[in-house]
């Protein structure tokens, strides 16, 4: 037998998985654990008896005495791991998600193409045990030859709380793609495995836990080349009934002409072909290792393919197919979108706006007008440098504040003068959570055009001041012009300044916020590049996902 030692780069949760199989495997060793924390990389070393360690994957991987690669590291950094190791024709094993975005997941597939030793994608989910039976009773046609529909419910269970996935995958937290590009890929590859290619697809997205950056809920529907439909009814925020929903990561249906399958939580298969009782149907699946040890069963398909005894099921060109469905059911999510306009109308009607013609169609062959815009006019976005000498000004500042998931603080309908308080936040939202963005509605742009729009405003308290600051908000947006009294130069200071020197982006003038129908959207408002500008008008809008 031919032992193949490999050296496996990233130590991180899942690599334990990793490790644990390839000790099994008659056919290969591990002579080297590899991660950027040398601790890491230590603790998994001596948990399973490999002497050596590195803290340089480029030198891990140009090492003597190397014949295969296993990258394990999270997305980010992958393409030059990746490019090191084709280089010197090893064979390599990859983990998913390749990357953070699909082009760079494509120049990693295209050089896992381009190269002369194997590169295998190590999408593991198609190797449990149940689906690998569950193929097989379709192929020898135990509920009929004609494919009527894939149904998988999946509710994991990890992502809800404060601390959502802190313990095990903290990176999980930032992914501005989660439940389709970490999750549902393996769906997606796995519904291809039993059902043949998908030709259509949509998705329903959104986000449950305020403390993520990415969706952790929706539903997919696919059509395969054989007329059959799929559906992925998922979310990472709400529990299941097994104690371990890990094990299968839900339950699913399968519909043919002549029956049906089910796949319930722990692994069992139940058939039941027409007209006739369901029946348990006994296979072997374990509890070792990760679902049902697929990690194994997927690290000795990637041996046999070394070997020449089996064809690569997730090679660069098939699992390019997989990544396309995930990009086209993101594309599908963002065409369900409403987008509401939260901008007022910039005219000479304006309070500081000045809109004069320039040139002319009829003299000049173009039209053109000259501008002259208050910096506060409208619906605008103040920098520090309005309220604080040594502030920041609009030029500086960080836009990844400026756009992204925001909560509506449904303050409506706002009376004259009213003092915005820290309960009222409290209770409509309850928890408020570092980097939010808040959307205060008052229904004050109703009242633009009239006298107490700017005198009579409902403003923030300097309590609730010093609480956003606190709570490490990064965004809030306000109905009236001003966030605070603009005839109290004392409490425009004190409010502006707390804000500001706090490091919470401001965002004034808003309108139609009565228009948006749910609790939460994806809010954009993007200020000019102005150098040393302490503020400007911007387009602000909101984004519903249906």
């Amino acid at each position: 037998m031919i032992l193949r030692r490999g050296v496996l780069i990233g130590a991180g949760y899942f690599s334990d998985f990793h490790l644990d199989a390839w000790q099994r495997l008659p056919g290969a060793e591990i002579v080297c654990v590899c991660d950027l924390d040398e601790a890491k990389a230590r603790a998994a070393a001596d948990k399973y008896g490999i002497a050596k360690i590195a803290t340089d994957p480029i030198a891990a991987i140009e090492a003597e005495g190397i014949d295969f690669v296993d990258i394990a590291t999270p997305p980010p950094g992958r393409l030059e791991l990746v490019a090191a190791a084709v280089s010197r024709g090893l064979p390599v094993i990859c983990q998913k998600p390749l990357a953070t975005d699909f082009a760079t997941a494509k120049r990693i597939l295209d050089i896992g193409a381009a190269s002369t030793a194997p590169f295998m994608v190590h999408e593991n989910f198609r190797f449990q045990p149940w689906y690998r039976e569950i193929k097989r009773l379709l192929d020898n046609g135990i509920i009929g030859s004609k494919l009527h529909s894939i149904t998988m419910h999946s509710r994991m269970g990890d992502g809800w709380g404060d601390d959502a996935y802190l313990g095990r995958q903290p990176y999980f937290r930032t992914m501005p793609r989660l439940l389709v590009h970490e999750t549902g890929i393996h769906f997606v590859d796995t519904f291809r495995y039993l059902a043949g290619e998908i030709v259509e697809c949509s998705a329903s997205l959104r986000r449950l836990n305020p403390v993520i950056a990415g969706e952790d809920a929706g539903r997919l529907s696919f059509r395969f080349s054989s007329g059959a439909e799929g559906v992925w009814d998922a979310n990472r925020y709400n529990e299941s009934l097994s104690d371990d929903f890990r094990y299968t990561f839900g339950e699913l249906l399968v519909e043919a002409n002549e029956g049906s399958i089910w796949l319930g939580f722990d692994g069992s298969i139940r058939v039941k072909q027409l007209g006739q009782p369901a029946y348990l149907h006994e296979y072997a699946h374990t509890r070792l290792g990760f679902g049902g040890d697929c990690v194994f069963a997927c690290q000795q398909h990637f041996l046999d393919v070394l070997d020449g005894k089996k064809a690569c099921e997730t090679s660069p060109r098939e699992y390019e197919k997989s990544l396309r469905v995930v990009e086209a059911l993101y594309a599908s999510a963002s065409r369900s979108k409403r987008v509401i306009d939260l901008s007022l109308p910039v005219s000479n009607s304006l309070r500081g706006v000045n809109i004069n013609s320039a040139k002319t169609i009829e003299a000049d062959g173009w039209n053109a007008t000259t501008l002259t815009l208050y910096s506060h006019a409208g619906t605008h976005m103040d920098a520090p440098r309005h309220f604080v000498p040594e502030g920041a000004s609009l030029d500086q500042q960080d836009l990844t504040a400026c756009c992204g998931p925001a909560r509506i603080v449904n303050l409506a309908p706002a009376q004259p003068r009213q003092l915005l308080t820290v309960e009222d936040v409290e209770s409509r939202l309850g928890s408020v959570h570092p980097g939010e963005r808040l959307l205060f509605r008052t229904d004050w742009c109703q009242r633009v055009g009239t006298a107490e729009y700017r005198d009579e405003l409902p403003r923030i308290s300097i309590e609730l001041a010093r609480w956003l600051v606190e709570k490490q908000v990064a965004l809030i947006g306000v109905e009236p012009p001003s966030v605070a009294d603009v005839n109290n130069m004392a409490e425009l200071t004190e409010v502006h300044q707390t804000l500001f020197r706090g490091g919470v982006v401001i965002v004034e003038g808003l309108a139609n916020l009565h228009q948006i129908t749910q609790t939460e959207v994806e809010f954009i408002a993007l200020p000019l590049k102005i150098l040393e500008g302490d503020g400007c008008p911007v387009r602000a809008i909101a984004i519903e996902t249906a």
